[in-house]
């Protein structure tokens, strides 16, 4: 049995990083149903925080607002093309996106969510980055808000009480941050999503299903 240790960097806002965590899945399931002995084999997946920042208010707005600004080098048919192109590649990927909705101020609070999760489980984990992902890409929920969070994480199977706790305190939102920090600096110039197999095999952007198995038979072979 081997452990292949699997760092994913990415951000909520980033539909890129939903397709990408979807096809990690996937590489996963066809590499443990397709090399010999991979369904004994354990992946150690760990989601590290990048920040987009999209959003400089310090209050939620409207990604409709936000687009028009962020957008506004684009012609109304290249937007269009855009969008097209966004949504076949996420229905490719099992994902409806959805575009209307609120962006909030920051991911820290979502991103610290998913340290707590880390703490019971990687399954209860997984679910909530999947969870907030879904809520954010797919559902037009404000993840920046309370209740959304709160819901995403007693919906995993956490303690509704212990979920109060963690976001009325501060715990690890340092840790978080500085982390954040460090993801910036090393995957600025190519952004997000990145993941790093083993350490060393690192692949920037969405990637695709079989070139994220081929990179995990290398590492189970010591390549």
């Amino acid at each position: 049995m081997a452990v292949i240790e699997v760092q994913v960097v990415f951000d909520f806002l980033c539909a890129w990083c939903y397709i990408g965590k979807r096809n990690l899945d996937r590489a996963i399931s066809l590499y443990q149903k397709t090399y010999p002995g991979g369904r004994s084999d354990t992946f150690a997946i760990t989601w590290s925080p990048y920040y987009l920042e999209y959003n400089k208010a310090p209050h939620s707005v409207d990604k409709a607002e936000l687009a028009e600004t962020r957008l506004a080098h684009l012609t109304p048919k290249q937007r269009a093309a855009l969008t097209l192109h966004m949504n076949r590649a996420g229905r490719a990927a099992g994902i409806n996106f959805i575009w209307g909705g609120k962006i909030g101020p920051d991911t820290r609070e979502a991103h610290r969510l998913v340290r707590l999760g880390s703490t019971k489980s990687s399954e209860i984990r997984d679910v909530i980055v999947e969870g907030l992902l879904d809520a954010y890409q797919a559902r037009e929920q404000d993840i920046s808000e309370r209740g959304v969070l709160r819901a995403v994480a007693v919906k995993a199977g956490m303690d509704g009480a212990e979920v109060d706790a963690w976001l009325d305190s501060d715990a690890d939102a340092d840790v978080v941050d500085e982390e954040a920090r460090e993801n910036k600096k090393i995957f600025g110039g190519s952004g997000v999503p990145a993941f790093v197999v083993q350490g060393v095999n690192r692949l920037d952007g969405v990637q695709d299903p079989m070139d994220l198995v081929e990179v995990f038979i290398k590492v189970r072979e010591g390549q």
